[in-house]
């Protein structure tokens, strides 16, 4: 039994690996939205920064057979850390978008080597009993560092953006922070993480060669079923994340404001009534004139946002032409309608970043950590084949919570008073005051329900693929499996955006729980030993 203090290490180190995963694949997108990207963008571009992890068994060879993984993960750690940093910089700038990305997607290809070289030590520096116990730990922290992206750096950026009143400069202050945690991390990994390799150190023959890395994965027992379970089995989750934020923050729906108005768009107001509202015809003036002048409302949780082009400085093109999109798009609908509002189907839920990141820092990190150690527990207890399809059902199941609320779009809302420091250039002046966080307590529920059941159910996947790693190699094959994963998560993501758009939020979450379906059903055909995972017990004397 190695003796390597893994409580230590093992939590931050897989922090270290989802954290930068999740400002990536999540928050980027959370970002972007913010700052008025459309939904087809964010799907498409954010989905292709997916590709490192999806075409990192190209290069894991190259981990496994150079250096040790320490230095690898410690190394790549840093780079993330500074990448992290330019984009912090980068985000004022007009050409944000692009440039953005460009570094994103470098770090992206760090962030898959990270894990590449993490994964590997942890089997390297684990014996099999300890992987399956402290694969609970291992993907519950994991996901924590998700949850820390998906929570409480949206609530950071949140809160920055009603601090400045810029979202520019909020989304760039937060990038910055982020970078600086990220270095506080390697430096802890540098410290508490244990030497148990050298130079080269292999974990099987010295004779084997890239061509032999892969032909050994390929050949292995049922393989063309074990990559269509792989690929298949996260094909509605990868559309959920894509989308998820951007329901929960869209308007629940748009209207006409027809009071507090100024004479242009009493005007305005009165032509669209007697010529789009009544069927009549319009001239290009005056459709010009009610595409730009109508006075128009987003209607948020508890408050109305009044969609007027004029606030809106000719600098800040981006918001402009977000603000614009939202108009004609509604317009576009009320023209369709001949007016009747009520005939629009609802869009989102009409929370706040900073709501959103309250409801999946705090409750969503509890019922993850709960359900994250139920499932380790139980696999290291009963081992595998028990529980594969409880945990599966366990992930998959508690979209149904997102099919009702986006259908229904259950409005009871408990406004609660949360203590904060209010922001203020001068670092002596500390005020505590208090933010209304908007409870909505059906998406709260469904947020909880989801997160247990993806934190119980995941370990069930992971453990899996510890499986089908089993042999030589078992960090390189091991990445390629996880490789499959990504390619499982990046094509469905870059289309969801799309799908989202054609089939409206009710009908989509539909789609995504049907897209669960064929994963099941694979999993009932894989052979693996039923008790693999299961803790042994040691003989007593």
């Amino acid at each position: 039994m190695k003796n390597n203090k893994p409580w230590y290490w093992i939590p931050f180190l897989n922090f270290a690996s989802g954290f930068p995963y999740a400002i990536i694949i999540s928050v980027s997108g959370i970002m972007y939205k913010s700052l008025g990207v459309s939904n087809e963008d964010i799907g498409v571009y954010t989905s292709l920064l997916y590709l490192p992890w999806v075409i990192k068994p190209l290069w894991s060879p190259f981990i496994d057979l150079h250096g040790t993984k320490r230095k690898w993960f410690l190394s790549m750690q840093l780079f993330i850390s500074i990448a992290f940093l330019v984009i912090g910089f980068v985000v004022p700038t007009s050409n944000f978008f692009i440039l953005s990305l460009a570094i994103f997607w470098v770090a992206a290809f760090a962030s898959a080597s990270n894990d590449v070289a993490s994964d590997g030590f942890y089997m390297l520096a684990l014996e099999k009993e300890q992987q399956s116990f402290f694969l609970g730990i291992r993907s519950t922290f994991y996901k924590i560092a998700i949850l820390t992206g998906n929570g409480l750096i949206v609530i950071l950026a949140g809160y920055l953006e009603i601090a400045y009143g810029d979202k520019h400069k909020a989304w760039s202050y937060t990038m910055i922070l982020i970078a600086v945690f990220m270095i506080a991390i390697t430096i802890y990994n540098f410290f508490f993480t244990p030497n148990t390799e050298i130079n080269g150190q292999l974990e099987t023959k010295k004779n084997l060669n890239f061509s032999k890395v892969f032909s050994t994965f390929f050949q292995k027992k049922q393989i063309f079923i074990i990559l269509a379970f792989i690929l298949l089995f996260r094909l509605g989750e990868s559309q959920l994340l894509k989308m998820l934020n951007p329901f929960l923050v869209e308007p629940i729906k748009y209207e006409l404001n027809e009071s507090n108005i100024n004479n242009k768009q009493k005007e305005v107001l009165k032509s669209y009534h007697s010529i789009i509202k009544n069927g009549g015809l319009a001239s290009k003036i005056e459709l010009e004139l009610i595409y730009s002048e109508l006075p128009i409302v987003a209607v948020m949780q508890n408050e109305k946002t009044v969609l007027d082009l004029k606030t809106i400085p000719k600098t800040d093109v981006t918001t402009y032409n977000d603000v614009m999109s939202k108009r004609t798009k509604f317009i576009d609908e009320l023209i369709k309608e001949k007016g009747n509002i009520e005939a629009i189907p609802k869009k989102g839920m009409g929370i706040s970043n900073m709501d959103y990141g309250i409801i999946y820092g705090i409750f969503g990190v509890i019922a993850l950590v709960v359900g994250g150690l139920i499932g380790g527990f139980v696999i290291s207890r009963d081992g595998l084949g028990k529980w594969m399809l409880p945990m599966i059902l366990a992930m998959h199941l508690p979209i149904i919570g997102f099919i009702l609320i986006s259908n229904f779009h259950p409005e009871i809302i408990f406004n609660l008073n949360l203590p904060y420091i209010e922001y203020s250039l001068d670092p002596f002046y500390l005020n505590l005051t208090t933010s209304v966080f908007h409870y909505n307590p059906y998406v709260v529920l469904s947020v909880i329900i989801e997160q247990f059941g993806y934190g119980f159910g995941f370990a069930a996947f992971m453990m899996y693929l510890i499986y089908v790693a089993e042999g030589e190699s078992k960090t390189s094959h091991y990445s390629i499996a996880t490789g499959f994963m990504a390619l499982g998560m990046m094509l469905p993501g870059m289309l969801s955006g799309y799908i989202q758009q054609y089939l409206g939020y009710g009908n989509f979450f539909i789609w995504v729980f049907c897209a669960t379906i064929p994963g099941l059903i694979l999993s009932q055909f894989l052979k693996y030993p039923a008790d693999f995972g299961k803790k042994i017990e040691e003989n007593k004397v």
